[in-house]
C-alpha cells in the first residue's frame, strides 16, 4: 500500500521534471503555471518527503569510451546475511554502476560499464572466486544501446523524452569534462556558481563546457529518481526473446513500447535474449497486462519472455568510474 498519494500538481511537477530535471524554479513555474514560492515549495516538499531521491545526468557511456554490459544471477542456499553481503560487494565493484536484486527467474542484476571483455572477465572470475557457490546460474549481455523514456504515468499527456544510450564507443572528453559530468551525475540541479567554485573556473567556462557535453550527447538528458515503493507503484523488467525479426519491425517495437505510458526503458541487448523491456506498475498484474498486449500486437516478432519484479535497487552511479 502507498505510504504517500500524490497531488495532481505533484505528479504535474515530476512530468516536467523528468527528463529536464536541471531547469530553473523560474521555468519550472512557468511550465507548471504557478508562483515561483509555490513551484519551489512543491519540489523542497517532495524532496522532504522522499518522493523524489534525486536528480541526475543521463550519460552516454559510450562516448566515455566504455562498453555497456548486464550480469543476470540465480542464487542458491543464500540466505539474507549472505545475500546483503554480495549486494553490498557488487554495488561498491569500480565498473558496476548500479544492482538489483529481483523476484522471478532471476535473483539479482548487475550493470557493467567496461572498457574491455578482459575487465568483464576479471570482475566475473573475481565474483565466482567469492561466491561462486552461491550462484546456480548466471547470463552475461551486451548492450549496444538502450533508450531511456520520461515518465508518462504521471500526467494524462504528458510530454516524453527519449533518450538513446550506446552506440560507437570512443573518448571525447577531457579532465575538466569528467569533473562536470561527476558533478551533473551526482546532482545536476547544482548551481553553476557553486560548480564554478568547486572546480576553479570561471561561470561562463562551466557553462559553455555543458552546452558542449550536450552538443556532443554526451549528457543526454537529466532526470529524476523516484521512492516507488512509498508512493505504491513497482519496478518490472521483461527479458524478451524475439523470432529473427526485420529491422522495421523491430523499430516498430521499440517505437511502441516507447510511447506507452508505463514503460520506461527499452534495451536492444546481445546475449540470451535480444530485449529488455522496463515499467513503473501499480502492480505485476498490471506489467504481466501491458506484457500481454505487447506480445499480442507482435505476434510475429516476440516469442516469449521471462519476467521479474524489483525488490531492492542500488541506483546508477556514475561517480565511480568518472
Amino acid at each position: 500500500m502507498a505510504e504517500y498519494s500524490l497531488k495532481e500538481s505533484e505528479r504535474k511537477m515530476i512530468a516536467v521534471l523528468d527528463g529536464q530535471s536541471r531547469m530553473s524554479i523560474n521555468q519550472l513555474a512557468k511550465k507548471l503555471k504557478v508562483s515561483k514560492d509555490g513551484a519551489n515549495y512543491r519540489l523542497k516538499k517532495l524532496f522532504s518527503e522522499q518522493i523524489i531521491t534525486r536528480c541526475f545526468a543521463e550519460i552516454n557511456v559510450s562516448k566515455l569510451g566504455l562498453i555497456i554490459g548486464k550480469v543476470t544471477l540465480q542464487f542458491q542456499n543464500l540466505d539474507e546475511n549472505k545475500s546483503d553481503e554480495i549486494f553490498d560487494y557488487l554495488k561498491n565493484l569500480p565498473r558496476v554502476p548500479w544492482v538489483v536484486y529481483c523476484s522471478g527467474r532471476w535473483d539479482c542484476i548487475f550493470g557493467l560499464f567496461v572498457k574491455d571483455i578482459y575487465e568483464t572477465q576479471e570482475i566475473l572470475n573475481n565474483l565466482s572466486e567469492k561466491y561462486g557457490k552461491y550462484i546456480l546460474s548466471k547470463e552475461v549481455l551486451i548492450e549496444p544501446e538502450y533508450f531511456v523514456v520520461s515518465r508518462g504515468w504521471a500526467t494524462d499527456n504528458a510530454k516524453r523524452t527519449v533518450t538513446k544510450v550506446g552506440g560507437k564507443v570512443e573518448y571525447v572528453v577531457d579532465e575538466l569534462d569528467t569533473k562536470i559530468i561527476k558533478t551533473l551525475t551526482e546532482n545536476c540541479r547544482t548551481p553553476i556558481l557553486d560548480m564554478a567554485i568547486k572546480l576553479n573556473q570561471s561561470s561562463n567556462t562551466i557553462i559553455n563546457r555543458i552546452k558542449n557535453l550536450e552538443k556532443k550527447e554526451v549528457i543526454q538528458n537529466y532526470f529524476i529518481g523516484l521512492n516507488l515503493e512509498k508512493i505504491g507503484m513497482e519496478f518490472c523488467k521483461a527479458f524478451v526473446y524475439l523470432q529473427n525479426p526485420a529491422k522495421e519491425e523491430y523499430k516498430s517495437l521499440v517505437d511502441y513500447c516507447l510511447n506507452h505510458p508505463n514503460v520506461i526503458a527499452v534495451s536492444n541487448t546481445v546475449g540470451a535474449w535480444e530485449m529488455e523491456i522496463e515499467m513503473e506498475v501499480q502492480n505485476f498484474d498490471a506489467f504481466y497486462r501491458v506484457m500481454n498486449d505487447i506480445k499480442t500486437k507482435f505476434k510475429h516478432v516476440i516469442r516469449s519472455y521471462e519476467a521479474v519484479t524489483i525488490t531492492r535497487e542500488h541506483g546508477r552511479d556514475y561517480s565511480k568510474f568518472l
